[in-house]
């Protein structure tokens, strides 16, 4: 019915046959539809067909057919698409995905062809992404119900700064650190070990943040661009791809987050086999530029 319809909505706006299909085609798809309709969609006059009153005024609705029949089959297809073997589901938190992942997955298609890969991306660990997801990969101690850890990589957090703050406001030491400009996490996740330097705690005063961000990504910039001293993880060259970052107050070592390869319990042997293709160019990006992976 949806290629009938198609046909007859080409033919009625500009009155000439789609290229790919004969007279005597066109005439069969549309007597077709004529039948179901009971109605005339077309008459001759001198060999030449037009369109009758009734199919003018159905034509509209054929256009709404073929729009909710098309709506279906996408809907149904993307259904088929998660059901399939060689689809993953990866959630990641955002900053993540925006960075380093990108830099992961950026030949992810040539390497393996065969495979779909749909990102969920959230500063959150959000239901629907654990609903959803084959694969999440996040930084919590916390089980995630229905999944697995195969492997971690470490977050060590310490104080940094870049060569241009420290060019204009000196060395921090414990003793001036009350008056450097201090960087701080706004979001609602993982607060307390973001703003691990706000606490009291760690060997540092409690610190008064001059510049709030909810992203982390974006706090490894400004650091990384001067604006203030940020409390990130060891390596963002690495994860965030910012360099020119100096490790300031090193006796001072913030708390150490690990961050999951989570995968779904009861994955198909198949399943299994891609999801192993994705961890091993994981653990490779990382292994390759210095960064430890630990196996569960």
């Amino acid at each position: 019915m949806l290629k009938e319809l198609t046909n007859l909505v080409k033919f009625s706006e500009s009155g000439e046959l789609p290229p790919e299909i004969s007279q005597t085609k066109f005439q069969e798809q549309v007597s077709s539809i004529e039948e179901e309709l009971n109605h005339k969609l077309l008459k001759q006059i001198d060999g030449i067909n037009f369109v009758t009153n009734f199919g003018k005024d159905f034509l509209p609705y054929a256009k709404k057919c073929i729009r909710a029949i098309q709506e279906g089959i996408n809907v149904a297809s993307e259904q088929n698409i998660y059901d399939s073997d060689n689809y993953l589901t990866l959630g990641l938190n955002r900053d993540s995905a925006a960075t380093w992942a990108m830099n992961c997955l950026r030949n992810f298609n040539r390497i393996h062809p065969g495979l779909r890969l749909s990102i969920i991306a959230n500063d959150n660990l959000i239901d629907d992404m654990v609903e959803k997801s084959t694969i999440v990969f996040w930084c919590t101690e916390q089980e995630i119900e229905n999944y697995d850890k195969m492997w971690y990589v470490e977050y060590k957090y310490g104080l940094y700064a870049s060569d241009d703050y420290i060019k204009k406001y000196g060395i921090p030491t414990l003793d001036n650190i009350h008056n450097h400009k201090i960087i701080a996490y706004s979001g609602s996740a993982r607060s307390d070990i973001a703003n691990w330097h706000l606490t009291g705690k760690y060997g540092l005063p409690k610190l008064t943040p001059t510049i709030f961000s909810q992203s982390r990504d974006l706090i490894a910039k400004m650091t990384a661009e001067g604006v203030g001293i940020g409390a990130i993880a060891e390596r963002q060259d690495v994860y965030y791809g910012y360099d020119h970052l100096n490790r300031v107050l090193k006796l001072v070592e913030g708390p150490t987050m690990n961050n999951y390869f989570f995968v779904r319990k009861g994955l198909s042997t198949q399943m299994l086999c891609n999801v192993d293709l994705l961890s091993g160019l994981f653990r490779n990006y990382f292994i390759t530029r210095g960064i430890v992976v630990h196996m569960v």
